[in-house]
């Protein structure tokens, strides 16, 4: 950081820009790309860090306050977003520039929209310095990944690359376009159903995609790819092209070009000459809707993930007080469960295994030297999931090792309501996940209290376990509005967190299907995904409405049928003890 700070003093430069971005604009990076990680300390997957010559400033969300405050280096005060008197990023900027100022950034981690956003509210009378001073402070930097792709074999997803090119082409066309710039990896990943390893947990490859009326080009880093997959993009008229060839490929482009300006660099935005349609990738809609092999595999794959994080509850239960566990090991255990399932590839995100006040951090990781030895007491809040050939998953469950005091009972009850209750939701079709997102808050609020992340995200099929362009959340997030569709899948994650004390969640993935026709139209509903019991030893029966035990009692049958012919009869003997009427 002090590195960094003379480097502004030297280049007469105000502040530095380090967002957590790549190239991509991804939600989680390589190595290479953990700059504001080196710098700062915070180690979370949301974040900015603004440096001053004399000041630094981490912004990031609710679920990671109480870990960025843990975690930051000296001299970087935390900017709590959305918190009362904390301006944006942006209101901060405004505030602290002036017409003299200069503002630097790398421009190809820096998203579009956003320096076009800061500009205008500076009235372009700021300075722009686009600039990466990374290599000059991080002497040790890892090099980029570029690990061997592999073709994604239909049998797991049901359509050729051909195809989506021409729903892609046929929307192109609706819209006046004569090219699109794509730049997001899992939409890349999709569409040309390529897979990789370049990013740890999504099976994505670092590439562009440029897609015209008759031709196509994937973008990709040399080494990654081989003759035979470049025979077969060649014969859907696909070119494979030198990774970083797209920016004089963007520049030479006439007519209108289709991008989304929140999801493409701002060193890609300065290379485009021609007319620009903003607007977000076609793909996003397509992929979010599972098509029937997509849904047939990931119920499969959900089902063995059910296996294997039941059969781990099992172990937990009888081995809780009587071996030696820490945070760390039991995380590697559950993946141990999980390896033993066929076509397991990785976990789909670094395993969140939080044991009492760590279940308060939102998005906890074990360290070394933060690593919680566990007892037979308490609760543990275990927010995990996998990469599977034939899906993805991701699934929280909080675990009860030993009594509960009322409070804790109380609120795991009340999580489970919210959990519920947007499970069982019917509504009509046309709601978005503004609308949804009150079933699960509702009895949060009925009590005064409330979960300061989202209440669902998006799930890819083999591929990031957060997409959109749904979500479910109280306020609007910028590519997370799209109404829901039958085929879309949705995590269900409600929360409750007591700093100092244990944090409680529970998750599951809901598919969206249709529900029937009325005078108003058609009506939808979801479907569980997840196979995996709800610890009954943190419910307080006295909370549950009659309703609300149907809800239960319903969804512990619908486990019980899908796993229990999968278990040994010990194990099945003790499902049918945690899968209970009550």
């Amino acid at each position: 950081m002090k590195e960094l700070q003379k480097l502004l003093k030297e280049n007469n430069i105000d502040y530095y820009i380090v967002p957590t971005d790549d190239d991509h604009q991804s939600e989680y990076v390589g190595d290479y790309y953990r700059v504001r990680e080196f710098l700062s300390g915070f180690t979370g997957s949301a974040g900015t860090l603004v440096v001053g010559q004399d000041d630094a400033y981490l912004w990031t969300d609710g679920r990671y306050f109480i870990q960025a405050a843990k975690q930051l280096k000296d001299g970087i005060q935390l900017m709590k977003m959305a918190e009362p008197g904390v301006p944006t990023i942006e209101e901060f900027l405004v505030e602290h520039l002036n017409e003299n100022s200069v503002l630097a950034f790398d421009p190809k981690v820096m998203t579009a929209r956003f320096v076009i956003d800061l500009e205008n509210a500076m009235d372009d009378s700021l300075e722009l310095d686009p600039i990466d001073f990374t290599d000059q402070v991080w002497h040790d930097r890892p090099e980029k990944s570029h690990e061997k792709a592999f073709i994604y074999d239909t049998k797991y997803h049901g359509v050729d690359a051909s195809i989506k090119l021409e729903d892609i082409r046929s929307y192109m066309d609706m819209n006046g376009c004569d090219a699109h710039l794509v730049s997001s990896l899992d939409d890349i990943a999709w569409i040309f159903n390529i897979r990789g390893n370049d990013i740890e947990y999504s099976p994505t490859v670092l590439a562009f995609a440029l897609i015209e009326k008759d031709k196509a080009a994937l973008y990709l880093q040399n080494g990654v790819y081989d003759d035979e997959m470049k025979d077969y993009y060649a014969s859907i008229g696909v070119t494979i092209k030198d990774y970083d060839a797209i920016y004089e490929d963007v520049s030479k482009l006439e007519g209108t070009l289709l991008v989304d300006l929140n999801a493409i660099n701002y060193a890609l935005y300065e290379s485009i000459n021609c007319e620009i349609a903003d607007g977000i990738n076609p793909s996003q809609y397509f992929k979010s809707t599972k098509n029937e092999v997509e849904i047939a595999n990931t119920k499969n794959a959900h089902l063995k993930d059910g296996v294997a994080v039941t059969r781990f509850m099992y172990w937990l239960k009888h081995n809780v007080g009587h071996v030696p566990m820490s945070e760390i090991s039991v995380a590697d255990k559950l993946e141990d469960y999980r390896r033993e399932q066929d076509l397991f590839l990785e976990p789909s995100f670094a395993t969140i295994c939080a044991y009492g006040s760590n279940g308060a951090i939102i998005h906890y990781q074990a360290t070394k030297e933060s690593n919680a030895t566990i007892s037979n007491k308490g609760m543990l809040m275990i927010d995990s999931g996998g990469q599977y050939l034939d899906g993805t998953t991701d699934i929280t469950r909080t675990f009860v090792l030993g009594d509960l005091s009322n409070e804790e009972r109380h609120d795991f009850t009340l999580v489970a309501k919210s959990w519920l209750h947007l499970m069982y939701a019917r509504f009509p079709h046309g709601m978005t996940g503004i609308n949804l997102d009150t079933y699960a808050r509702a009895p949060m609020w009925a009590e005064g209290k409330d979960f300061k992340h989202g209440t669902g995200h998006g799930v890819g099929h083999l591929l990031n376990v957060h997409e959109g362009p749904q979500g479910i959340r109280p306020k609007q997030r910028t590519g997370e509005n799209a109404v829901f569709e039958a085929g879309m899948i949705t995590s269900d994650e409600p929360g409750y967190y007591r700093e100092g004390h244990y944090g409680i969640r529970h998750e599951n993935e809901l598919l969206c299907v249709e529900d029937g026709e009325t005078e108003y139209g058609t009506f939808l509903r979801f479907e569980p995904l997840t196979y995996v019991p709800l610890d009954l030893d943190g419910i307080d029966t006295n909370m549950l409405t009659d309703e609300e035990k149907a809800m239960l009692n319903d969804y512990h049958q619908f486990v019980y049928e899908k796993i229990a012919p999968l278990l040994n009869d010990e194990e099945r003997e003790w499902l049918s003890i945690y899968t209970r009427e009550i």
